[in-house]
Protein backbone atom coordinates (compact mmCIF):
# COMPACT_ATOMS: atom_id res chain seq x y z
CA UNK A 1 0.00 0.00 0.00
CA UNK A 2 1.53 3.34 -0.74
CA UNK A 3 1.08 6.19 1.44
CA UNK A 4 1.57 9.64 0.25
CA UNK A 5 2.23 12.78 2.86
CA UNK A 6 -0.10 13.73 5.44
CA UNK A 7 0.23 17.39 7.28
CA UNK A 8 1.96 16.33 10.09
CA UNK A 9 4.51 14.52 6.93
CA UNK A 10 4.36 17.93 5.66
CA UNK A 11 5.01 19.79 8.74
CA UNK A 12 7.98 17.42 9.96
CA UNK A 13 9.69 18.04 6.28
CA UNK A 14 9.91 21.84 6.25
CA UNK A 15 10.83 21.95 9.59
CA UNK A 16 13.65 19.35 9.33
CA UNK A 17 14.46 22.02 6.00
CA UNK A 18 14.61 24.78 8.30
CA UNK A 19 16.97 22.59 10.82
CA UNK A 20 18.93 21.84 7.74
CA UNK A 21 19.33 25.64 6.93
CA UNK A 22 19.89 27.30 10.39
CA UNK A 23 22.77 24.46 11.09
CA UNK A 24 24.40 25.58 7.71
CA UNK A 25 24.62 28.87 9.42
CA UNK A 26 25.80 28.27 12.34
CA UNK A 27 22.76 29.46 13.90
CA UNK A 28 21.71 26.08 15.68
CA UNK A 29 23.83 25.94 19.37
CA UNK A 30 23.16 21.84 20.01
CA UNK A 31 25.15 19.10 20.59
CA UNK A 32 23.10 16.44 18.68
CA UNK A 33 19.60 16.63 17.41
CA UNK A 34 17.70 14.09 14.95
CA UNK A 35 14.24 13.19 13.88
CA UNK A 36 12.69 9.51 15.22
CA UNK A 37 11.05 7.27 12.45
CA UNK A 38 9.86 4.97 15.07
CA UNK A 39 5.98 5.86 14.25
CA UNK A 40 6.81 5.93 10.19
CA UNK A 41 4.31 3.27 8.15
CA UNK A 42 6.23 0.21 7.10
CA UNK A 43 5.25 -3.28 6.48
CA UNK A 44 4.61 -5.85 9.22
CA UNK A 45 7.72 -7.73 9.11
CA UNK A 46 10.05 -4.47 9.65
CA UNK A 47 7.21 -3.77 12.58
CA UNK A 48 8.16 -7.08 14.52
CA UNK A 49 11.83 -6.53 13.72
CA UNK A 50 12.13 -2.84 15.39
CA UNK A 51 10.24 -4.13 17.77
CA UNK A 52 12.42 -7.14 18.89
CA UNK A 53 15.37 -4.69 18.56
CA UNK A 54 13.64 -2.78 21.59
CA UNK A 55 12.26 -0.29 19.52
CA UNK A 56 9.92 1.43 22.03
CA UNK A 57 6.68 3.44 21.32
CA UNK A 58 5.83 7.02 21.86
CA UNK A 59 9.19 8.65 21.54
CA UNK A 60 9.12 12.19 20.33
CA UNK A 61 9.61 13.10 16.78
CA UNK A 62 12.81 15.31 17.41
CA UNK A 63 15.70 15.08 20.39
CA UNK A 64 18.17 18.02 20.68
CA UNK A 65 20.93 17.51 23.01
CA UNK A 66 22.28 20.83 25.03
CA UNK A 67 25.55 20.34 27.18
CA UNK A 68 24.91 23.13 30.04
CA UNK A 69 27.59 23.26 32.75
CA UNK A 70 28.76 19.90 32.38
CA UNK A 71 25.76 18.12 31.81
CA UNK A 72 23.42 17.14 28.97
CA UNK A 73 19.99 18.32 28.66
CA UNK A 74 17.30 16.62 26.11
CA UNK A 75 14.73 18.68 24.52
CA UNK A 76 12.09 16.54 22.86
CA UNK A 77 9.71 17.92 20.61
CA UNK A 78 6.18 15.89 19.66
CA UNK A 79 4.58 17.73 16.47
CA UNK A 80 1.29 17.42 15.70
CA UNK A 81 -0.84 18.64 12.59
CA UNK A 82 -4.30 20.32 13.03
CA UNK A 83 -6.36 18.79 16.38
CA UNK A 84 -3.62 15.68 16.22
CA UNK A 85 -3.72 13.65 19.94
CA UNK A 86 -0.87 12.31 21.41
CA UNK A 87 -1.54 8.49 21.77
CA UNK A 88 -1.20 7.05 25.08
CA UNK A 89 2.52 5.85 25.03
CA UNK A 90 3.58 9.18 23.94
CA UNK A 91 1.74 10.62 27.07
CA UNK A 92 3.71 8.57 29.00
CA UNK A 93 6.62 9.20 27.44
CA UNK A 94 5.68 12.59 28.23
CA UNK A 95 5.31 12.07 31.70
CA UNK A 96 8.97 10.14 31.99
CA UNK A 97 10.78 13.37 30.22
CA UNK A 98 8.58 15.96 32.78
CA UNK A 99 10.51 13.20 35.96
CA UNK A 100 13.49 14.18 34.63
CA UNK A 101 15.80 16.94 35.95
CA UNK A 102 17.41 17.70 32.27
CA UNK A 103 14.88 16.79 30.30
CA UNK A 104 12.17 19.21 28.60
CA UNK A 105 8.67 17.91 26.35
CA UNK A 106 6.78 19.99 24.23
CA UNK A 107 3.89 19.49 21.64
CA UNK A 108 3.95 21.55 19.00
CA UNK A 109 1.30 22.33 16.53
CA UNK A 110 3.06 24.21 13.62
CA UNK A 111 6.16 25.05 12.62
CA UNK A 112 6.39 28.19 13.88
CA UNK A 113 5.74 27.06 17.29
CA UNK A 114 8.53 24.36 17.24
CA UNK A 115 10.77 27.14 16.33
CA UNK A 116 9.68 29.35 18.92
CA UNK A 117 10.70 26.60 21.72
CA UNK A 118 14.37 26.18 19.94
CA UNK A 119 14.83 29.78 20.40
CA UNK A 120 13.16 29.60 23.97
CA UNK A 121 15.83 26.65 24.84
CA UNK A 122 18.37 28.38 23.48
CA UNK A 123 18.88 26.08 20.99
CA UNK A 124 18.20 28.34 17.57
CA UNK A 125 20.25 32.11 17.67
CA UNK A 126 18.61 33.75 15.19
CA UNK A 127 19.61 37.10 16.21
Amino acid sequence: MKRGLGKEDMMHKDFAGLLKQYQAYGKLDCEWFSYDASGEYRKQSTGALLKAKGLAPGKSDYEFRKLKNDTMHHIYIEMKAGKGKQSENQKKFEETCRDCKNNRYYLAYSVEEAIKILEEEKILKLE
